[in-house]
């Protein structure tokens, strides 16, 4: 879906141009050689090594945890499928398009979005796993009889 809606907005929306051109809600299309929010210009190199650092790191304590729980599941793989399409791009381009603009934040895609999302699942997940029944408590298989 990321990949998609990138070569969309490539063939659709002109470099840097908007669509409508005022209004809280926009598509644009933006180039970001930096990381989120733009941090890091021009460190695209280091910015690759870093998402492969990344990743591996998210599937590694995939890896270890024994919680067969799906928010878990998908929580991962919001995460890791985001930041293979932003690598991708980073890979491929030098840079990654950015294109959904709302309001005063800064533009961003589903990419974006799909991390954001992960990391709020897992968040969730981690702090109130045990209440939700998801965690055992002492126990990280993430077995429930619910």
């Amino acid at each position: 879906m990321d990949q998609i809606t990138k070569e969309v907005i490539r063939q659709q929306v002109p470099l840097y141009g908007s669509w409508p051109e005022q209004g809280f809600f926009k598509i644009v299309h933006g180039l970001n050689t930096g990381s989120a929010f733009g941090l890091f210009a021009g460190f695209t190199n280091v910015l690759i090594v870093a998402s492969i650092v990344g990743i591996g790191v998210v599937l590694y304590y995939f890896q270890k945890q024994q919680m067969s729980v799906v928010w878990h599941r998908l929580s991962i793989g919001l995460i890791v499928g985001g930041a293979f399409g932003n690598l991708f791009d980073r890979i491929k381009d030098g840079a990654v398009v950015d294109f959904i603009s709302v309001g005063w934040w800064p533009a961003f895609n589903v990419a974006d979005s799909s991390i954001s999302v992960g990391m709020f699942l897992l968040i969730v997940i981690l702090l109130f796993g045990e209440r939700f029944g998801w965690i055992q408590n002492g126990d990280n298989n993430g077995k429930s009889d619910s």
